[in-house]
């Protein structure tokens, strides 16, 4: 069980009028149960407003996991709980659709929910020893060439541990959370979304010499650039980043704070990657 939800604030994407439709149903709904409501309407590359977001109980997104994911990178040093009604495609970190939603937010309003917190990335880049770059990064770090099928080479060290120098095409730092993404993609594993753990996806790695591996998040994770193309790039969960040169640092660690994630009771783990089709059954 959970707190008691007065204040919610609904965020949508600017460009998806569906959302912004449904968005204007659910507050005035959620205006009858006696709730204050607000409409945001934002882009993946942009949240707008969160500063004034601190009493918030609860933000609802409207879209797929991507929206999610933006506004959760936007409001980590708040500490928000945050829950996902999908209007995308996969949804895997969404929790309510189009069509239960009021089923399912009259019991979470009333507290009758489960809170999964979740491990977030928070890193920067120093370029020649000054502060480059910083964020979080809710699903994956990706370090990769642009375009061009060109190998990188990356040195990388956990805590004073050593791991290697890697040949690849990049590299993928994945939290639980993301490790169903773009991770699995490229051969890593699914990591219990609870769990104070990483993964280390090689991406095409040359002469398979580095292989995916999970480490505990109790250090800090180096990766220098040893060679960088014009095209060399790191971005946060798909959807934002900066270029990379010969000779940067990233530094990743564990975020003081973890993400807060409502979910329904009735949510199950194992349940949602049979949906997906992370899981057959026999």
């Amino acid at each position: 069980m959970g707190k008691i939800i007065s204040k919610i604030v609904i965020v949508h994407n600017v460009e998806n009028e569906l959302a912004a439709n449904m968005a204007r149903q659910i507050r005035r709904w959620l205006v009858g149960e006696g709730r204050s409501a607000r409409i945001v309407a934002s882009s993946k590359e942009e949240v707008h407003c969160v500063s004034t977001w601190g009493d918030a109980d609860m933000i609802l997104t409207l879209g797929g996991d991507g929206t999610l994911l933006a506004v959760a990178r936007a409001v980590q040093d708040l500490g928000i709980p945050i829950l996902g009604l999908n209007l995308g495609k996969v949804g895997f970190l969404t929790e309510l659709s189009p069509t239960d939603w009021r089923e399912s937010l009259t019991l979470i309003l009333r507290g009758e929910y489960d809170m999964s917190q979740r491990l977030v990335i928070s890193f920067h880049v120093l370029r020649r020893g000054q502060e480059y770059y910083r964020g979080y990064a809710i699903n994956d770090l990706v370090i990769s060439c642009g375009s061009l099928a060109r190998m990188i080479r990356l040195d990388m060290w956990y805590g004073n541990d050593h791991l290697g120098t890697v040949r690849a095409d990049g590299m993928i730092v994945a939290t639980p959370t993301g490790s169903s993404g773009y991770s699995i993609s490229a051969g890593g594993p699914l990591i219990y979304p609870e769990l104070n753990v990483f993964a280390l996806t090689p991406i095409c790695p040359f002469l398979h010499a580095f292989r995916p591996m999970v480490l505990p998040f109790e250090n800090d994770l180096r990766i220098l650039v040893l060679d960088a193309d014009p095209d060399v790039y790191l971005t946060q969960d798909g959807q934002t980043g900066v270029v990379l040169a010969a000779g940067d640092n990233i530094f990743a660690s564990r975020a003081e704070k973890r993400l807060n994630l409502i979910r329904p009771l009735h949510s199950q783990y194992a349940h949602k990657l049979k949906s997906k089709g992370f899981v057959r059954e026999s």
